[in-house]
């Protein structure tokens, strides 16, 4: 898989029967994550995201983006080499 752009991945966070929080997603198959509070889990979530960007041959660069949207948190990836070049202007 080649991303040519970056990617919005909408991130829904919600907290479990025995007290965990998890992350989901309905734009990036896959991704579930559970973590004991919402700070681990939101240090989670990007680690999350780049490993199964990387299991499909893409690197990215994740980050959160501003949130307007109560249900979900958005998180942007970034081709790798769009990122390089960001960082080097």
């Amino acid at each position: 898989m080649t991303l040519g752009r970056s990617e919005i991945i909408r991130v829904k966070i919600e907290r479990g029967k025995a007290g965990l929080f998890y992350a989901t997603s309905p734009d990036l198959t896959g991704l579930i994550v559970g973590r004991p509070d919402v700070d681990a889990l939101f240090e989670a979530v990007p680690q999350a995201i780049t490993e199964l960007y990387a299991a499909m041959g893409t690197d990215v660069v994740v980050t959160i983006a501003k949130n307007d949207d109560p249900d979900f948190y958005p998180w942007v990836a970034i081709p790798a080499e769009v990122a390089a070049r960001l960082a080097a202007h």
